[in-house]
């Protein structure tokens, strides 16, 4: 007499059937595909959403925002303002280091904010940071050109996608991607015929 196999038995093979091939699957590339391609890889110049999610990926500012749109630390550790609402201290989590080894400090700080609010520049996204003034360069405080600048909300500038923190030693090497720039899966090719593995 042959007794009928339950559902839930089933659903236990098929769970552990999924669990054991787990390894195989992981160890596979993910492949993504998107309608439209990412114009930029620098944050401070990226107009659209998928250059921004792209930046995202790899590079980490001050503050974020969570999914209920509360600021969270980043790499910021917390921050004061000033009674007249003009100069914000913020302090970084110590011992951080960009990939390239370059310490994390309020040095590399100014060079991002100083590159940002620079109009010689002519990144994209200057507007959101016009109004900051970096004081000097060992310091953490950063202050606005005006008062009402407080009303903006500077730490949720500092929480924008684009406020990534790029290592200033890339920062000096960085070039420009222009409209030119060809962009191929894996590849970027500023020249036609030169090709450079991401």
């Amino acid at each position: 007499m042959t007794q009928p196999v339950s559902r839930k038995w089933w659903l236990a093979l098929s769970i552990a059937a999924a669990l054991a091939s787990a390894p195989a699957f992981a160890a596979k590339d993910v492949v993504v595909a998107v309608g439209s391609n990412f114009t930029t890889l620098d944050p401070y110049d990226a107009n659209d959403t998928l250059s921004q999610a792209v930046a995202k990926s790899f590079y980490q500012g001050l503050f974020g925002l969570d999914k209920e749109m509360k600021l969270q630390n980043v790499l910021a550790e917390s921050y004061t303002v000033s009674p007249d609402g003009l100069v914000y201290t913020i302090k970084l989590h110590s011992g951080v280091k960009f990939q390239d080894g370059t310490d994390f400090n309020a040095e590399a700080v100014k060079a991002n904010l100083d590159r940002a609010s620079n109009p010689d520049n002519h990144l994209k996204r200057y507007n959101l940071y016009k109004n900051i003034a970096s004081t000097g360069g060992g310091r953490s405080d950063y202050g606005q050109n005006y008062p009402e600048a407080a009303l903006l909300g500077v730490i949720n500038i500092l929480a924008h996608p684009a406020t990534a923190m790029i290592s200033p030693a890339a920062l000096k090497n960085m070039v420009r991607i222009s409209a030119s720039t060809r962009w191929a899966p894996g590849r970027i090719s500023s020249t036609p015929g030169t090709r450079r593995i991401l």
